[in-house]
């Protein structure tokens, strides 16, 4: 799924990506969501060398399963969590560490630009009530349990 041939003569890469303003119900601090399609865009645009798969934790608990995946150094704004069918994709865009590319640096000892990871969800995991928040370089996703298996539908997650 993230294999995609390296494109030496690629187009120059937008600074940064859009918001979607009007999209976020998080009860509390506004958080805009991603444009999930121009970040997908991004990311298949960008040099796999420049993209890093965190480590991730995945607990089953009684009801639910509890992923743990670390992710230093963003915001909760720069953070994109969906469900597509019984697929968990987190992805985070470090715009910060995008825009730094232009400055002068005289030394440069870690870079990130972009977090990208996927995750198969077993057939009873149900996207539809799933929560995730982030905290100290951690998000933390908790999916409930269904009865049956569940065809999930494409879901964006917000992150508290």
């Amino acid at each position: 799924m993230d294999i995609v041939p390296l494109i030496k003569n690629k187009p120059a890469m937008k600074q940064s990506i859009n918001r979607q303003p009007d999209c976020s119900i998080y009860p509390g601090e506004y958080v805009p969501f991603l444009n999930e399609k121009e970040v997908k865009e991004a990311i298949h645009r960008t040099d796999k060398r420049d993209i890093i798969h965190p480590a991730v934790n995945i607990l089953e608990q009684t009801t639910s399963y509890k992923i743990e995946v670390v992710i230093p150094g963003v915001e909760r704004d720069e953070l994109l969590i969906y469900v597509n069918g019984n697929i968990l994709s987190i992805c985070a865009v470090n715009n910060e560490k995008i825009n730094s590319a232009l400055r002068n640096l005289q030394v440069q000892e870690f870079s990130y630009k972009w977090f990208d990871r996927h995750i198969l969800l077993p057939e009873d995991a149900d996207s539809t009530f799933i929560s995730a928040e982030y905290r100290a370089g951690i998000v933390v996703v908790h999916i409930p349990k269904s009865a049956k298996p569940i065809n999930n539908p494409h879901t964006r997650i917000i992150v508290y």
